[in-house]
């Protein structure tokens, strides 16, 4: 038990009452088995709290943010196997430690792969200060419970690799996981080679988790500038299966066309030298003057010919929110 107490984990602000000495709990069973598994927590305040516990369901959207359910919502859920020894109320006293204890009843006609609960911690309001003011906040802790049945095969496909912006360059890729197997450590890279093969650079992808059945947008900045040429992009992912997933996408960076946006402007300008071409009317100067011609020329072909000077927010497309990012610019600059 000593050991135990060494490893609590405490997450938030001084004020909050409760810790626990682990986040997930990852089980192996058959059909028809009984796991147990026990986690501590403990009351860090000099005062009684009372503690509440109870289940949930989750998952990860394609960002990798957690997104929580009730019980019994998501496909692979193994919340109804759980069932705690504990009641789901404790009263702990000042700087008590108490284990708490469950059991996983696996079905006996329960299919291989991984499934999945959470079970929550969740301690008394509190009232906070923010901001200047007192706002009531209530802390809870989840613990990720997984349950797999072998045999469970990893697999994992790589479904798109997409260059967005060129200032600098900055990569998306897609992975998805296609087995039933819980993908802990989903790494790889991604490689920019020029028209000759030579590598201009080699960025690491990950690692992240990955749910079974789960798709992950992963960013990649690579922080380069190509000059006009034709490019490959090389995305390689390793998910602990038999090979490497390996997505090769063709870029071509064409080259500007750049001519005045209205009649009696001068050419567009970049001023200091970062790729984007601030000075739209082309007098020397960012002003008002600029936004404004951007706003009346933002759908104009001149404008989409000329992508990478104009992609202000560096999003790979030119839009409202270029225009947006113009003004922001301008702002920081007065």
């Amino acid at each position: 038990m000593r050991n135990l107490l060494g490893t609590f984990l405490f997450l938030g602000f001084s004020c909050w009452a409760i810790e626990v000495n682990l986040l997930e709990v990852d089980l192996v069973g058959r059909p028809g088995a009984r796991l147990s598994f026990s986690f501590l927590v403990r009351n860090r305040l000099p005062q009684p709290e009372m503690i509440t516990i109870y289940l949930g369901d989750w998952d990860r959207d394609v960002t990798g943010e957690n997104r929580f359910y009730p019980p019994g919502t998501v496909e692979r859920t193994m919340a109804p196997w759980l069932s705690l020894a504990t009641e789901a109320v404790v009263f702990l006293g000042p700087g008590e430690v108490r284990e708490i204890s469950g059991t996983v009843h696996i079905p006996s006609g329960a299919g291989p792969g991984t499934y999945w609960a959470i079970l929550f911690v969740q301690g008394e309001p509190r009232l906070v200060p923010y901001q200047g003011v007192l706002v009531t906040v209530t802390r809870r802790i989840g613990i990720k419970i997984y349950v797999t049945i072998e045999p469970a095969e990893a697999k994992g496909m790589l479904r798109a690799v997409e260059p967005k912006g060129l200032n600098p360059l900055w990569v998306l890729v897609k992975f998805a996981n296609v087995g039933l197997r819980n993908l802990r450590e989903v790494r790889g890279k991604v490689r920019v080679l020029d028209v000759q093969g030579r590598e201009l650079t080699s960025v690491p992808v990950g690692p992240f988790p990955c749910l079974p059945g789960g798709e992950r947008w992963v960013r990649v900045d690579t922080n380069l500038r190509l000059a006009p040429g034709p490019y490959l992009i090389v995305a390689e992912v390793d998910y602990g299966g038999e090979a490497l997933l390996v997505m090769p996408v063709r870029l071509s960076v064409r080259p500007l066309n750049l001519r005045p946006l209205e009649e009696g402007l001068g050419l567009p300008q970049d001023l200091d030298g970062d790729g984007f071409y601030e000075d739209v009317d082309g007098t020397g100067v960012f002003d008002e003057n600029d936004v404004a011609l951007f706003a009346r020329q933002l759908s104009s072909a001149l404008i989409r010919a000329n992508l990478a000077a104009f992609d202000f927010n560096n999003d790979g497309s030119v839009d409202e929110a270029d225009l947006l990012a113009l003004r922001e610019l301008l702002l920081k600059g007065k």
